[in-house]
């Protein structure tokens, strides 16, 4: 027999019997002593007491129970999102090692390369080491009277101006002069 059979028997199982009241009389007023309850009355509070805690707990096993399909539902999601993600962490690991092979690839060819590169900067720099210095001590005798040596001979005047790669005198004749730092052999 169920606990909700229990709670549903009928009255008629258990004698009713008839409430008495008392009444005392206190200066002119009656007051009602307090009733003192059957044992049918005692069992049936009980068994309403125990039928709504029946119902309030089967209304709560019920929430509980859809709680419990909601978060499952939520964890199965979240297990599927996570071997998505999974799948794709692998897939990346993978083309990451690919691309690091091929940069290691790509390294050892152009070693080389950084070689000749290194070596050609070396030479670059002996080349114009002396066009630089001679274009540095130009510079610094800008409007005053030199005279240069070069591959095509001695030209004497004031100097005018220095470029990147020439030199501009101006010849006591008015003609300007243009000599190109790499054919300059001394400067007085």
């Amino acid at each position: 027999m169920s606990i909700r059979q229990i709670l549903l028997v009928k009255r008629t199982c258990i004698p009713v019997r008839k409430k008495a009241v008392r009444k005392i009389v206190v200066r002119k007023k009656t007051v009602p002593q307090k009733k003192r309850l059957g044992l049918s009355d005692i069992v049936n509070r009980l068994r309403r007491r125990i039928f709504r805690l029946f119902n309030s707990l089967s209304r709560r096993l019920h929430r509980i129970s859809l709680d419990v399909s909601r978060l499952a539902g939520q964890v199965n999601d979240v297990s599927a999102q996570e071997k998505q993600l999974s799948a794709q962490l692998a897939q990346t690991t993978q083309t990451l090692n690919g691309l690091s092979g091929q940069v290691s690839a790509l390294a050892a060819r152009t070693e080389p390369f950084a070689a000749q590169i290194s070596s050609l900067q070396a030479e670059v720099v002996s080349l114009t080491a002396t066009r630089r210095a001679v274009r540095t001590l130009l510079q610094g005798r800008i409007g005053t009277t030199v005279s240069i040596e070069s591959n095509a001979g001695a030209i004497s005047g004031t100097l005018t101006a220095v470029g990147e790669d020439f030199a501009q005198i101006l010849e006591p004749t008015g003609d300007i002069v243009l000599i190109p730092l790499a054919n300059v052999t001394s400067v007085s």
